[in-house]
């Protein structure tokens, strides 16, 4: 193994290893061990250490439950050393390139800064890479009255601290930052771009698959999933030195068991970040409806049929019955204040919206798309919109391609495209893992150059892809990113338009 030469940070030395003509560096610890009275506490920032720290591998992820599907094998936790960051870098010098920084998925709850290949954009766009591990699950995110609010975004934006200051030893500019990631760090990303404590820390954001729904950062959830958890671990509610007394194997085992009575009760956990009076004052969207992140220029989209990752946990999804699937779908309408009536007008405008690029839909795919646009697009689309008022680069784009793993079953499904914008794949295909083909790779190299572009100077466009126009509310040009790369405007517009008049957008 080929080492670099020692960087001193501010933090103390480090040295990494070089790996395809890129500078690697792996579990850079940046903030003290969360644990004792630092357990659901503010982060404090890295003491100097002594010595050199070799950083050559992965350090620990945070704490959490076991992966919910064998795709994802399990890897080495540890409360105490899970503050950590990887940087990837085409050199230690003084060139000042762009910054990339990811923040990964997991409902908030699972998921690490691990990458399947962390060398390739650093190589392609000549930037600086950096992915981050936060706290998760009850450890970042539960609410217990005298512990800060919002602990994972605080991990997170200690995080991008230390990247500011530090990131230029490695090459990179702390003027020119983009922040990105997928699903619940999608819903980070949008909850950064409205904290004061992350103001300045970062330039520009893309948002892939964000769930950032219009009642989704109210305190009544946490409160909820807390009295759950609390409950299992036999605190009372306001217990905060009880549960920094608690080996952390045993909060784990309380979540795993909340999580499978709220499943039988067909209810959800909530770890999203929260509304408080000091670190989310508001909601996302009502701050960037309002200019707070009018600086940051902003990519945002999501996949075509997300809700189809959802089928790993129901393999019999597709035997179910229609009056079960209509009783879903009114039972959600219900939830946010609509009467059940609309029930028929709602799978018509699907069928109808659809026929052009699904002729045969059935009910199990209306079903599908309604959770889809309710969780994922829809969110995305009124955060393009708020974000276009006040930014003249906000993008919106559309993930159709479909994975062919299991006779095609998940189509465009959740997370798919993080192999395509890492240019990450593998020998054959595996859930959300595509296989290394001639198509997969075209696309990935066109979707890795717009975004390579876009954390470069606020456009995402280059030489291999159509003209990706900026979002407004009248063309709403959206690009659509398929083994064919075109521009589509206002896409499946009638679901849109029915959506806009539901309840919990129309008195948002």
């Amino acid at each position: 193994m080929k080492k670099t030469e020692i960087i001193n940070t501010v933090t103390g030395k480090i040295r990494g290893y070089i790996g395809d003509g890129i500078q690697i560096f792996k579990g850079i610890p940046y903030a003290e061990p969360p644990i004792g009275d630092l357990r659901l506490n503010r982060p404090e920032l890295k003491k100097q250490w002594a010595g050199v720290l070799e950083a050559l591998e992965y350090k620990p992820i945070a704490p959490q439950p076991p992966p919910f599907t064998t795709y994802f094998p399990p890897q080495p936790q540890s409360e105490a050393d899970c503050l950590n960051l990887n940087i990837w870098t085409p050199g230690c010098d003084n060139k000042k390139r762009p910054v990339m920084f990811w923040i990964h998925g997991g409902s908030h709850i699972y998921g690490s800064g691990r990458l399947l290949n962390g060398r390739a954009l650093p190589r392609k766009g000549d930037i600086v890479l950096v992915s981050i591990n936060y706290r998760l699950g009850p450890l970042g995110y539960l609410y217990i009255p005298g512990a800060p609010s919002n602990v994972g975004q605080l991990d997170q934006i200690k995080a991008l601290t230390w990247v500011r200051d530090n990131i230029e030893l490695f090459g990179g500019d702390s003027n020119n930052i983009t922040i990105f990631g997928e699903s619940a760090g999608a819903t980070s990303i949008c909850a950064l771009m409205a904290m004061p404590q992350a103001k300045d820390l970062f330039h520009k954001a893309v948002s892939q698959s964000g769930a950032v729904q219009p009642h989704a950062f109210e305190l009544s959830g946490r409160e909820a999933t807390a009295e759950q958890i609390l409950k299992e671990l036999d605190l009372q509610f306001n217990d905060l030195d009880g549960f920094r007394s608690l080996p952390v194997d045993k909060i784990i085992k309380a979540l795993i068991k909340a999580q499978q009575k709220a499943l039988l009760n067909r209810v959800q956990l909530e770890f999203r970040p929260y509304i408080d009076d000091e670190s989310l004052p508001q909601h996302p969207i009502k701050a960037i409806e309002e200019g707070y992140a009018k600086d940051i220029e902003l990519i945002v989209g999501t996949n075509l049929e997300e809700w189809r990752f959802w089928r790993a946990f129901e393999p019999n999804f597709e035997k179910i019955g229609s009056s079960q699937l209509e009783k879903r779908i009114i039972n959600l309408l219900k939830a946010v204040g609509e009467d059940e009536d609309k029930l028929e007008s709602i799978i018509e405008t699907y069928k109808k919206s659809r026929e052009k690029i699904n002729p045969s839909i059935n009910l199990h795919e209306v079903y599908e798309a309604f959770m889809t646009d309710s969780l994922f697009r829809i969110p995305s689309i009124k955060f393009a919109e708020a974000q276009s008022r006040y930014q003249k680069n906000t993008y919106m784009y559309l993930f159709n391609w479909k994975t062919p793993f299991e006779k095609g079953r998940y189509g465009a499904m959740h997370a798919l495209e993080i192999s395509f914008v890492f240019g990450a794949f593998l020998d054959d295909y595996l859930f959300t893992f595509p296989k290394r083909t001639g198509e997969t790779e075209v696309l990935s190299d066109r979707m890795m150059d717009a975004w390579i572009s876009f954390a470069k100077t606020g456009n995402p466009n280059h030489a291999n892809i159509p003209n990706w126009a900026t979002y407004d509310p009248e063309k709403r040009s959206t690009m659509i990113f398929d083994s064919k790369i075109e521009i589509w405007n206002n896409p499946l517009h009638k679901e849109r338009e029915m959506w806009n008049d539901m309840k919990p957008w129309s008195h948002f």
